[in-house]
């Protein structure tokens, strides 16, 4: 399937690992150029090599803190002047901040949101306009489960994910004039390096096997598995493409069942 992607230039956050790296890969895979945009400088530059070994596509990485205004309008101005246009944005950039209602501090609830809805609505503010130009954009906000089914300890992470989704419709409803596709993607239970990592603090602190800790997460989802990071990057590159051209507004779970409604 051609999915049109030859030649559009996609700027993805968090895109250094994880389900970020896996969409990175795609649309490389597919003809797109990436920028690989990331906090940490040497996991990006790492990362952006790894891409090159095993595309043709061009990409490059800009390091960029989604706190900073500056550094944000910095990748921008950085793609443009590589590329010329910018097609296609994916934010990825993830932040999970452990904390209850009433334990969260006013920093950290600041903090929490400059990680989330204000770096995405950062990047979105600065990646409508070349699209306007051109009247052709695609925007995908990953969010989160959580969205759907707040976790207590980790409060803001639902509700930055419910704040996105919302971003998602109305800005659908604002930018389908324009030629700009605006959708969410909705992951859950994905083996990620995060999702790892916590599975191996679980496994230390409880002195239970692989097996043992994966086996009650497992239990609730209908396919009776854990999600890949490139099973997320597909949809990705479905609403990223020409084929998703009558798709807006939307949030698609990509999670096994887990949230399967009617």
């Amino acid at each position: 399937m051609n999915f049109g992607l030859t030649d559009r230039v996609a700027i993805v956050t968090g895109g250094n690992r994880g389900i970020g790296y896996a969409i990175s890969t795609e649309l490389l895979a597919e003809g797109a150029h990436v920028v690989v945009a990331n906090l940490d400088p040497a996991r990006n530059a790492q990362a952006v090599e790894q891409l090159k070994a095993k595309s043709n596509g061009h990409v490059i990485g800009v390091p960029t803190d989604l706190n900073d205004a500056a550094a944000v309008e910095n990748l921008f101005k950085r793609t443009l002047a590589e590329f010329g246009r910018l097609d296609i944005l994916v934010n990825n950039a993830t932040h999970v901040s452990q904390g209850g209602f009433f334990t969260m501090t006013e920093e950290n609830w600041d903090h929490a949101f400059d990680n989330k809805l204000r770096g995405t609505v950062r990047c979105i503010r600065h990646a409508v306009p070349p699209m306007r130009e051109r009247k052709w954009g695609r925007i995908v906000n990953v969010s989160g489960g959580a969205a759907w089914t707040p976790q207590i300890g980790a409060i803001t992470t639902g509700i930055n994910n419910a704040a996105v989704q919302n971003l998602t419709v109305a800005l659908a409803n604002e930018l389908g004039k324009d030629g700009i596709l605006v959708n969410a993607i909705v992951p859950t239970a994905v083996r990620t390096e995060r999702h790892d990592n916590n599975i191996r603090e679980t496994m230390q602190k409880t002195g239970q096997s692989e097996a043992e800790v994966l086996k009650p997460r497992v239990a609730k989802i209908p396919l009776g598995r854990m999600g890949a990071a490139a099973e997320i990057a597909a949809v990705a590159i479905f609403l990223a493409s020409e084929r998703a051209s009558f798709v807006t507004g939307s949030a698609w779970a990509v999670d096994g069942g887990v949230s399967a409604r009617l």
